[in-house]
């Protein structure tokens, strides 16, 4: 049988979060996590020490008919890096966890982004 492109994603995704582990100084940021279903976005903020998400943003409660596309990935930047402020984080230097996707279309937009709003990673 063969694998599906989710299941190849999931293994790069556990790849990566084991280089994120080896690594001492990325295993003390912030992880700036992301997934994508075929009609939303989300994105979190998760807390290495608690093992915990401590901030997540979705498209799930945006009013748009359709919120998969890269417009709506985009939007969520804002949002997210005012929340970072609320927890006073904004300081901080995060890592980006693509979650093994392709760094392309709405992670890419998102990113650059969040990017654009101050956030460093």
């Amino acid at each position: 049988m063969q694998k599906s492109r989710n299941f190849y994603r999931k293994v790069k995704h556990v790849r990566i979060l084991n280089k994120l582990v080896k690594n001492r100084e990325d295993k003390q940021k912030y992880r700036i996590g992301v997934y994508k279903s075929l009609r939303h976005f989300y994105a979190y903020i998760f807390d290495p020490w608690k093992n915990q998400v401590l901030i997540s943003v979705s498209t799930l409660n945006k009013t748009d008919k359709y919120s998969g596309n890269i417009k709506a990935a985009a939007g969520l930047a804002p949002e997210l890096y005012k929340k970072i402020k609320e927890k006073q984080l904004e300081k901080t230097d995060f890592v980006f966890d693509r979650s093994g996707y392709i760094y392309h279309g709405r992670v890419k937009a998102f990113a650059d982004a969040l990017r654009i709003q101050g956030v460093k990673f």
